[in-house]
């Protein structure tokens, strides 16, 4: 089900009245990309120089293994971090875009021009949100990382830091664009949370193909604009009910 809403996505993405907002932060995506992407392959080795000084010497028979988890680890926090600040710089116009297929997939083809103004609330509210939910995720995201931090040195144990990563960033993705059409649709980040959690397992299929996408070098620049059309799909079928009674933001 998350794979079929994130297939969905891309198909929208060239819909007229859609299009429009993907190609401006397609283009901030790209800045972003080269710069991050270039930083990460620069201090790769730098960075596993100094996670093996730590190793003893009678573990290093398992250097190539520690080599393997941190490589899967940097990559989960290479898409996690990119998708993190992209969200942030583009969250004004993935806002419009989550407007702009709601529109298409729930209006009449009556409805009213999109107006500046309107545009500039739905704009802002959508940065605000953004802020809001750093101040969710950063803390936990502090804390998930301490804790791979000191398991990674505990032999076999370590192999489980690659999951732990994978799950809270699945996680924390699904919630990052359910809560573009949850805006919209003025449900409060705390009820978005309430309703992805009484569907994990759909939440998380979501989440998940979201983060391995957002690995991938140049593919991650389509994904982000992908995942907000995708979840504002999702919403629509399957977390869309009730919204009129939670309009408290």
């Amino acid at each position: 089900m998350g794979l079929k809403h994130f297939i969905k996505g891309f198909q929208l993405l060239p819909a007229p009245g859609v299009r429009l907002w993907v190609i401006i932060p397609l283009l901030l995506n790209l800045v972003l990309f080269v710069g991050l992407t270039l930083y990460a392959l620069q201090q790769f080795e730098g960075w596993m120089s100094w996670l093996l000084s730590y190793l003893p010497a009678w573990l290093e028979f398992i250097a190539w293994l520690l080599g393997i988890v941190f490589g899967l680890l940097l990559a989960l926090c290479y898409a996690y971090t990119f998708t993190l600040v992209g969200n942030l710089i583009a969250a004004p116009f993935y806002g419009l875009l989550a407007n702009a297929v709601y529109i298409k997939l729930c209006g009449s083809g009556d409805e009213a021009p999109l107006t500046l103004k309107t545009a500039s609330v739905i704009a802002r509210q959508a940065f605000v949100r953004e802020l809001q939910k750093l101040a969710y995720f950063l803390p936990r995201l502090s804390a998930v990382l301490l804790l791979c931090l000191v398991l990674s040195f505990i032999p076999v144990v370590n192999v489980a830091v690659t999951a732990i990563i994978f799950l809270w960033g699945a996680w924390s993705l699904a919630l990052q664009y359910l809560d573009y059409p949850a805006d919209i649709n003025g449900v409060n980040f705390k009820t978005l949370r309430q309703r992805a959690g009484d569907d994990k397992g759909l939440s998380f299929s979501f989440g998940s193909i979201v983060l391995l996408a957002s690995t991938v070098p140049v593919l991650n620049l389509l994904v982000m604009p992908a995942a907000v059309a995708g979840a504002t799909s999702l919403w629509v079928e399957r977390f869309k009910q009730n919204t009129e009674t939670d309009s408290t933001r």
